[in-house]
């Protein structure tokens, strides 16, 4: 009797090391939110002023900014199992920091920096790895299950923090930091040994071949990035300022719209191994801006809260469609990761411009409607732009 040929494995996309990848940033992307939404509060504790606590939680957000285009080169020098061992090194560092017995601008400043750093360097291999951990026809479900853990985190560890800073003194708040940080290290074990990413695409010999390449790959990227840092700024707005109606709890209508966030970013995701991202990113641009423009007009009632819940729903969408369209467009998933990461850092960080100058001179609902106006327009140039080059999708 002849023996049968081996069936092949299934594949799968909850692989160890993408569990491994979600525990890490669960914790990473966890602690430094619970830092992100007490450190005013910490330094008003330690004898700052707001204005002073404030201006070091800008500089924090500088650190995370400024260090992400280094790590694609610790990356391919030192490989993903040091580049995590660093990343959540720096952030377990930062909260050690915060027991050094100088001034309390400089504990607070060096220990926000340090930590930071760590964080900036945890999101871009965060994100840079998943293409590693699954199949190729598994990364869209892959990054579902990524981003949604990193959106859980990052709605769940902000009053999570605001919580938890009234319930244990300063110093046990700092260990138990400091605690969660070093839950996330074992996982690091299960990250592939291999580096990440290697450029894509085949490596012509004629270099005017390799700069239209280059230019054609720039273009798409911007592109991309552009109505994306927009809808980043609009999802910073609402968080900093809240919604548009007079008379609106900003909290429960940010919670209906953090909630939408993560369920869109995760089905979204898992639809991008059927569909085009294209479609998908057009369907989240349409989605949010539908949102936006009703929440922007409705007075505070059920109404607003459905508006702000779609305005979610394609805030998420449009996140999964422009991240795997970022792998795409910077040719690797480290230059994909770090363009996508700044971009999100950056629209955020842009909301309290837009929010400062456009809701005291302008008005709230104005902001938001002038927003959605330039969000048309992006949206349409990035539907000009990837309908002409289908044949590159």
């Amino acid at each position: 009797m002849s023996a049968s040929a081996p069936q092949p494995r299934p594949q799968r996309t909850l692989t160890p090391a993408l569990l491994g990848v979600m525990w890490m940033v669960l914790f990473g992307f966890g602690t430094f939110f619970i830092t992100y939404a007490t450190l005013v509060t910490t330094g008003q504790h330690m004898g700052l002023t707001a204005v002073t606590a404030g201006t070091v939680l800008t500089v924090m957000m500088v650190a995370v900014v400024a260090v992400q285009p280094l790590v694609p080169l610790l990356n391919n020098r030192l490989g993903s199992r040091w580049t995590f061992l660093m990343a959540l090194g720096l952030q377990a560092s930062g909260h050690l920091l915060s027991f050094l017995p100088l001034a309390p601008v400089v504990t607070l400043m060096t220990s926000s920096v340090i930590g930071g750093l760590g964080f900036g360097i945890l999101v871009v291999i965060g994100t840079a790895v998943v293409p590693s951990t699954v199949p190729p026809n598994r990364l869209g479900r892959a990054l579902g299950f990524y981003g949604a853990t990193t959106a859980a985190a990052t709605a769940v560890a902000a009053p999570l923090g605001l919580w938890l800073i009234t319930l244990v003194s300063a110093a046990g708040f700092r260990w138990l930091n400091f605690v969660l940080v070093m839950l996330a290290l074992p996982a690091i074990l299960t990250v592939p040994k291999r580096e990440v990413t290697q450029q894509q695409g085949p490596h012509s010999s004629q270099q005017r071949h390799a700069e239209s390449r280059s230019q054609m790959q720039l273009t798409g990227l911007v592109a991309v990035l552009l109505p994306t840092a927009l809808i980043l700024t609009v999802f910073g707005l609402v968080l900093a300022f809240g919604p548009a109606a007079d008379h609106a709890s900003p909290a429960l209508y940010i919670a209906a719209m953090q909630v939408f966030v993560v369920i869109g970013r995760f089905l979204s995701s898992t639809s991008l191994d059927r569909h085009s991202p294209v479609a998908v990113m057009l369907f989240g641009l349409a989605t949010a801006l539908f949102g936006l423009t009703f929440a922007a007009i409705l007075p505070a009632g059920w109404w607003l809260g459905f508006a702000m819940a779609i305005l979610g729903f394609g805030t998420g969408s449009v996140q999964a469609a422009s991240l795997l369209m970022a792998f795409r467009q910077a040719g690797s998933a480290n230059r994909g990761s770090v363009a996508w990461n700044m971009t999100f850092d950056i629209g955020l960080g842009f909301a309290g411009l837009v929010g400062g100058i456009g809701f005291t001179y302008w008005g709230a609902q104005t902001t938001y409607l002038a927003c959605a106006g330039v969000l048309v327009l992006t949206t349409v140039a990035f539907a000009w732009y990837f309908g002409r080059h289908r044949q590159t999708q």
